[in-house]
C-alpha cells in the first residue's frame, strides 16, 4: 500500500515538475507564448501525420504516383523538423513542453472549418472537402465525395495541401503578433527568418503545382508526368 502510495506521489510530482519553466534560462518569455508554441507543435505534427497519409495513398498501386508520393513523404518530414524546431526553441528559452494525441480525421476537419472561415482567403476552396484524408482515415470524414475516381489524382490532393499550408501559416502568424504584443523579439525573429519565410515560399510551390494540374487534361498523363518530375520544371536540353 505504502509502496503504491510512493508511487502515485511520485508520479504526480513527476508530471507537475515537469509543467515548470527553466527559471535560469527563462527571460522575458510568457505562459500563454509556451502555450501557442505547444499547441503549434501539435499542429505540425498534424500536418506531417496528414502529408504521410497522404504519401502512402499515392503509393497504392491503383494509383501509383511515385512523384506526387515522393512529395508528400518529404513534406511530412518537413513538418517533423519544424516541430523538432520548435521543441528545440521552447527548450532553448526555458519553457516546458507537453503533449497530445494527434487524430487524423481531427487534424483534416480542422482544416476544413480553417477553409470555410472568412479569414482563410481560400473562397474558391469553400467545398473542400479533403476526401483522401476521409479514404485514408479510420474515421469518415464526410459522405459527400461520390466516387474515387473523381478525386484520386494529383490536383485534389494539391488543393488540399494548399489549405493545410495557408492554415499552418495563420496560426504562425498569429503567434507572432501574440510575440510581438508581448515584445518579445527573439520569437518575432525566429518566426519571420525560420518558419514563416518557408511557409510563404511552399505555398507559392503549391500554388504553382495546382496552376499546372489544372492545365492539364484530366487522364492525359501530365498529372504522373508532374509527379515525376517532382514538381520542378523540365529541364531545357541545349543543343
Amino acid at each position: 500500500m505504502n509502496s503504491v502510495l510512493f508511487l502515485t506521489l511520485a508520479v504526480c510530482s513527476s508530471l507537475a515538475y515537469g509543467k515548470e519553466f527553466v527559471a535560469t534560462v527563462r527571460q522575458n518569455y510568457k505562459e500563454n507564448i509556451n502555450q501557442l508554441l505547444e499547441q503549434q507543435i501539435q499542429k505540425e505534427l498534424a500536418a506531417s501525420y496528414i502529408y504521410q497519409a497522404y504519401a502512402s495513398y499515392f503509393q497504392r498501386a491503383d494509383v501509383s504516383l511515385p512523384g506526387i508520393k515522393k512529395f508528400f513523404s518529404d513534406a511530412s518530414s518537413e513538418e517533423r523538423d519544424d516541430a523538432q524546431s520548435l521543441i528545440d526553441y521552447i527548450n532553448q528559452r526555458g519553457g516546458h513542453v507537453q503533449y497530445d494525441k494527434i487524430d487524423l480525421k481531427d487534424a483534416c476537419e480542422t482544416v476544413m472549418k480553417f477553409v470555410t472561415s472568412d479569414t482563410s482567403g481560400l473562397e474558391e476552396f469553400r467545398d473542400r472537402r479533403m476526401c483522401i484524408c476521409g479514404f485514408v482515415a479510420t474515421k469518415t470524414i464526410n459522405d459527400n465525395c461520390g466516387e474515387r475516381s473523381d478525386w484520386k489524382e494529383g490536383l485534389i490532393a494539391f488543393e488540399d495541401t494548399l489549405a493545410i499550408e495557408r492554415y499552418v501559416n495563420a496560426q504562425l502568424l498569429d503567434i507572432h503578433k501574440k510575440a510581438d504584443d508581448e515584445k518579445d523579439a527573439h520569437l518575432t525573429h525566429i518566426l519571420e527568418h525560420e518558419f514563416l519565410e518557408e511557409q510563404v515560399s511552399s505555398i507559392n510551390k503549391i500554388a504553382h503545382a495546382i496552376t499546372r494540374l489544372r492545365s492539364f487534361e484530366q487522364g492525359s498523363g501530365n498529372n504522373y508526368k508532374l509527379g515525376r518530375v517532382y514538381l520542378r520544371p523540365t529541364p531545357q536540353i541545349s543543343h
